[in-house]
């Protein structure tokens, strides 16, 4: 018969699958980058400081390879210590759950009571706002998790501020210092991906399987280990958003009051959209299809790179108008991007196109400039007045319907060219006739010019 430790090993391993369809279903934020712990066996064997821990996967691979099922289902086996962190917070700045991480290291003064006090105090006052929270014993040494899971995504700043506020009272219950809450910020800097959670199940480190509280401690023995944690751990009662607070005044604050982090010098950055200025486009075709590259396209984002950042920003990574193509009705958003985006980086690799990132965030990116091909320029407080109506006419000519069909054949007037040399010089009546005239109200019917020719 196996040690203790085996046994509870192999108890885990028996519903590894159980517990990866419910951790990813519940508790997965995003599946492009996950916290990797390195097997044992390729881990110094001196007891040196060599790397246990990275943000997976490398960055030449993000976008190409995702977190899956059967990865959780390894990390909840366990046995050879290929463990998974999981990320707090999506890239649509929501979170699917709430953890309070009380840690207790070798050379800190805690005592296990004490941080066993302030866990079971947090795990009841929730309790006792209506939540299912699960207390966990994470280490074996004084390390307690204490977490609540929710039935759909929250927004990261209102469970932070909540987090905040459940464990202001660390030091009356004993604390020397405040615990950890996972989100651990109010909102992420761009480009960051935030703090990652190890799951439960095996310690890291120690030969420690996750133990749950049973809120039953005239038992005995309150503390639910192997199958019965499991149990208990598949069984948890997903919150409701409702039952969350409503604390908006602390949102705000904690936002003032968030560290303003140092931004160094860096290249300016130019959005450059995708169809129609780097890839061909004459109207949707599908998700999966990418027109061929431009011709000069490639070169085009070579030079832009010698002085820029080059950001490729479309709509083609925006789940939500695509959801039907995807046939991914209620899956999340944060689940369905790094698909999208992988299809846009891999044509743009395919065609050794220079770009430095894609652009998956919310609205409209920070930009020194915008290159898109349904850009209109509008600037009137150095144009004057006549701005409007220049963006006007091209902004009507971006409306036709006729603007995916071939170019006429014949070159443009040359006096056109001459103009647009010669506008930044022209006094503001002259550009105003002129933007009048191409606003369309030059086309005028023959009644109408007739009644301009009596004005006159």
């Amino acid at each position: 018969m196996g040690s203790y430790f085996e046994t509870m090993g192999q108890e885990w391993s028996a519903r590894s699958k159980e517990l990866a369809d419910w951790a990813f279903a519940h508790m997965v934020n995003r599946t492009d980058v996950w916290g990797s712990y390195i097997a044992q066996k390729r881990r110094r064997s001196d007891g040196g400081r060599g790397m246990i821990f990275f943000t997976a996967p490398f960055s030449k691979a993000r976008g190409k390879e995702f977190l899956t099922p059967p990865m959780l289902v390894r990390h909840f086996c366990g046995m050879d210590g290929s463990l998974v962190s999981l990320h707090s917070t999506s890239a649509d700045k929501t979170s699917k759950w709430l953890a309070v991480d009380i840690d207790r290291h070798e050379k800190e003064s805690a005592t296990v009571e004490g941080n066993f006090a302030a866990a079971l105090r947090w795990h009841d006052r929730l309790a006792g706002l209506g939540f299912d929270p699960l207390l966990m014993d994470s280490n074996g040494d004084g390390g307690y998790h204490v977490l609540i899971v929710f039935s759909e995504p929250v927004p990261t700043a209102n469970l932070f501020a909540f987090g905040q506020t459940l464990i202001s009272d660390f030091e009356k219950v004993g604390l020397a210092k405040m615990p950890e809450t996972y989100p651990k910020q109010v909102c992420l800097e761009e480009g960051h991906f935030g703090n990652c959670l190890r799951l439960m199940g095996r310690h890291h480190t120690r030969d420690h399987w996750t133990k749950v509280w049973s809120g039953e401690p005239e038992t005995g023995e309150p503390w639910l280990d192997g199958a019965a944690a499991v149990d208990r751990i598949l069984g948890t009662r997903l919150a409701s958003p409702s039952l969350l607070p409503v604390t908006p005044g602390l949102v705000e604050e904690l936002v003032r009051q968030r560290p303003k982090t140092v931004v160094s010098r860096r290249r300016p950055r130019v959005c450059v959209d995708l169809d129609g200025v780097l890839a061909a486009y004459d109207g949707w075709k599908g998700i999966d299809f990418t027109g061929a590259p431009l011709p000069g396209a490639v070169e085009f984002t070579r030079a832009l790179s010698e002085f820029a950042e080059v950001v490729v920003f479309t709509t083609r990574c925006a789940v939500e108008p695509h959801r039907d193509e995807l046939r991914e009705p209620t899956r999340p958003a944060s689940d369905l991007a790094p698909r999208l985006v992988h299809q846009v980086r891999y044509w743009l690799e395919k065609y050794k196109f220079t770009f430095d990132d894609v652009y998956v965030g919310q609205g409209k990116p920070i930009a020194h400039a915008y290159i898109d091909d349904r850009a209109v320029r509008c600037v009137p407080q150095h144009e004057g007045h006549a701005a409007y109506s220049l963006a006007a006419a091209r902004a009507r000519d971006l409306c036709r319907r006729d603007r995916f069909e071939p170019p006429p054949a014949e070159s443009a007037d040359p006096r056109l060219y001459a103009l647009i040399r010669a506008w930044p010089e022209l006094p503001e009546d002259v550009r105003a006739r002129i933007a009048e005239t191409a606003g369309g109200k030059g086309e005028q019917s023959p009644r109408n010019r007739s009644k301009a020719r009596r004005r006159r």
